[in-house]
């Protein structure tokens, strides 16, 4: 195993799983520079980390990280927008991506450890059944999403030739930290009590301190150049949310179920429905064809070999919850 690296760069620090990776960073002595395009982000107060702004198109990254050990990019784009494929808005979401990835692996060449790079569970090979696929392959015509996240991963490990790459897959990612919009938060929507119906599925979650401690494991056992998936606790979404309900003290029945493929339709529906009348539709519509792609994990050898142990899912929820009424109380 090779020393841990001592300055870090973390892009994306005010998010969920940058959050989880500065604070697991400092928790270990390394010296922290969170990159941020916010003159003073209130999810950094209180932290002894330096701050490093940088503007929206990362031209200036490869400069606010040159000196350092480690690029952690836990800022990957995640278009959630729904659309159709070849348009405008489809093309500027995975040429955005796509820059992004090239500016992140051009400051990563400053940093003598290399760059560790969040992806996503999605972009994984699975073995599916023929109605599964047919379903799998409509999701991916109406959000470039999964175009994106490809692109972005696939340049990453392209890279690992001739730089030290860590690439993590995580699972949903649940815990304290996390700043999200309430539509967007499975906890913050629970909190108040505005989920009486969920996709009758079940998905793979892990805490964000799990995947922050396997990324730093995975640089110290120098697992470079391959993904690694990062699976936690298989649930089904209602019993995920009548647990949190319970732990949160939350007086809610047991939600309704509904078809995956029924639901995420419904959603893209509705969403073209709300864009046909000149309307925003709502975060969440673009967000609900993307669950049926979060499917159950198990422990991989790669995973496996970084020996992590995964927290049990009531201490993540709980400290979600105790997280989000400190940050908002009733």
């Amino acid at each position: 195993m090779t020393a841990s690296p001592q300055r870090i760069a973390v892009l994306g620090a005010t998010g969920h799983i940058g959050q989880a990776v500065v604070r697991h960073a400092l928790d270990h002595g390394r010296q922290v520079t969170a990159l941020s395009r916010r003159w003073d982000p209130p999810e950094l107060h209180g932290l002894p980390v330096r701050l490093q702004r940088i503007d929206a198109c990362l031209e200036s990254l490869a400069d606010a990280v040159s000196g350092h050990d480690l690029l952690i990019d836990a800022a990957a784009p995640y278009p959630l927008e729904l659309c159709q494929p070849g348009t405008p808005a489809w093309r500027a979401d995975v040429d955005a991506a796509i820059v992004h990835a090239e500016r992140v692996i051009d400051a990563a060449r400053r940093c003598r450890r290399g760059l560790a790079f969040v992806s996503t569970c999605a972009t994984l090979p699975r073995c599916e059944s023929p109605p599964t696929a047919a379903a799998a392959l409509w999701r991916r015509s109406v959000s470039p999403y999964f175009e994106a996240k490809a692109a972005m991963e696939q340049m990453v490990l392209a890279a690992a030739q001739g730089l030290p790459v860590v690439v993590v897959n995580p699972a949903v990612f649940l815990g304290p930290w996390e700043y999200r919009a309430e539509e967007l938060s499975i906890v913050r929507t629970v909190l108040a009590g505005r989920l009486p119906v969920v996709m009758d599925h079940t998905i793979c979650v892990i805490d964000v301190r799990d995947v922050a401690e396997a990324i730093d494991c995975a640089f110290a056992r120098e697992l470079f150049g391959k993904p690694i998936p990062l699976a936690g606790h298989n649930i089904a979404l209602a019993e995920l949310v009548f647990q949190t309900a319970c732990l949160a003290g939350v007086q809610a029945a047991p939600p309704i179920t509904i078809d995956g493929g029924l639901l995420s339709a419904a959603a893209f529906w509705m969403h073209a429905g709300f864009s046909a009348w000149g309307m925003q539709p709502p975060n969440y519509l673009s967000f609900i064809p993307l669950i049926p792609d979060v499917v159950p994990m198990f422990p991989s050898a790669e995973q496996n070999a970084l020996g992590v142990s995964i927290r049990p899912l009531t201490e993540t929820l709980r400290d979600a919850i105790e997280f989000h009424r400190a940050l908002r109380p009733a």
